[in-house]
């Protein structure tokens, strides 16, 4: 799971949570899921969710303080009662094709803020004092919506603290990644330099994207919110349908899942770097 300033994130699929390397996530190409948040703090908190940086629930998601919800639909068109499950696919040829290519294509931002607490009367005689919003009731066990807000999410804002609001961070970043792995790997030769950004070939497909899935009856009710904390958090996870040496992931990865060592066949704890008998680094399996 990942934690970030009172707020945890992980993604599920079958029921399972999946198990993070870093910020990144294996799951196979077709496979549906969800997301399961928890609001540590004591204030309400307002979620934004940007898959593939397309703006997933219009308005955000209203978190009370210490709810736990399992968000498994879109929030399109004003919809609170039923839309599509997020599904992960492989962006083939096709695809690119006919939809483009991304900068952000495989990346899951969640971007949060708090509210504000409620201001405590100050003087017992008086009959006024200023309120930050008035809540309604919540009669879904999942979580509410809000819509019509006077905030905004900038969805070219900042990711883990890098600027990618014109994507020459992502760009640079992206070419270094690519060079670095085909270097390391021996793709084209040890020493030939590659330009990651005018190909982004290393001979394999690991880049997925999120499509409307099957149909979810995950219903929600609308809200409102009250003056919102100024700064804002995020988390970002990536996600990949192929493991680096090429294979593709055939099972999600999840937290309870216990790796094998290859070099001696031991099974390790999940938590486990490297196997606890011989020593050998663990591989993820497909």
């Amino acid at each position: 799971m990942m934690y970030n300033q009172k707020l945890v994130a992980s993604l599920k699929a079958n029921g399972k949570v999946l198990r993070e390397f870093k910020d990144t996530v294996y799951i196979p190409f077709g496979s549906e899921y969800s997301f399961l948040i928890k609001n540590l703090n004591t204030t309400r908190a307002l979620v934004n969710i940007f898959i593939d940086g397309d703006d997933v629930i219009e308005g955000g998601l209203v978190l009370n303080a210490g709810q736990e919800v399992d968000l498994e639909r879109y929030v399109k068109n004003g919809n609170l009662k039923a839309g599509n499950k997020f599904k992960f696919i492989e962006r083939t040829s096709d695809v690119e094709e006919h939809r483009g290519v991304k900068l952000e294509d495989g990346l899951v931002r969640i971007e949060f803020q708090f509210e504000k607490p409620l201001q405590v009367r100050p003087d017992p005689f008086q009959t006024s004092w200023p309120l930050y919003g008035a809540y309604q009731g919540v009669t879904d066990k999942y979580t509410v919506t809000t819509q019509g807000t006077s905030y905004s999410t900038n969805i070219n804002g900042v990711m883990r603290g890098v600027d990618f609001t014109k994507g020459e961070s992502v760009k640079a970043h992206a070419t270094s990644a690519v060079n670095n792995y085909c270097a390391q790997h021996g793709i084209g030769g040890i020493s030939e330099t590659y330009d990651g950004a005018a190909t982004m070939d290393c001979s394999f497909n690991d880049v997925g994207i999120t499509v409307p899935g099957s149909k979810s009856n995950q219903s929600f009710i609308q809200t409102t919110m009250g003056q919102m904390e100024d700064k804002k958090h995020s988390i970002v996870l990536k996600l990949l349908g192929e493991t680096p040496d090429n294979k593709p992931v055939l099972q999600p990865v999840t937290v309870k899942s216990k790796p094998k060592c290859d070099t001696c066949g031991h099974t390790n704890k999940a938590t486990a770097e490297f196997c606890n008998k011989c020593g050998t680094s663990l591989k993820i399996f497909a």
